[in-house]
């Protein structure tokens, strides 16, 4: 069990670590969106991310319900930092 564990630990800790690094490129995208005068929410850009994985990653682990779920929490997290880096 203690090995197993520790599996689900190091996921967990690439899970992340790869948010980190998207939410800095989310600021990144913040900067860009302000100099170029483009709101922060861009729903046919977020649809389009949601089908995507969806397509690419969808089974009995990963529902297309599930998936939805967790990048609606992940992107409205994105959109309070552009948020927060636009004020």
């Amino acid at each position: 069990m203690d090995e197993l564990r520790e599996q689900i630990d190091e996921c967990d800790d690439q899970i992340m670590t790869a948010l980190d690094q998207r939410l800095k490129v989310v600021r990144q995208v913040a900067d860009y969106k302000k100099n170029h005068n483009m709101p922060v929410k861009q729903t046919d850009r977020m649809d389009q991310l949601v089908k995507r994985l969806i397509d690419k990653f969808g089974d009995e682990n990963l529902t297309d319900d599930f998936i939805a779920h967790l990048y609606g929490v992940i992107m409205e997290h994105a959109i309070s930092l552009e948020n927060e880096t636009l004020s």
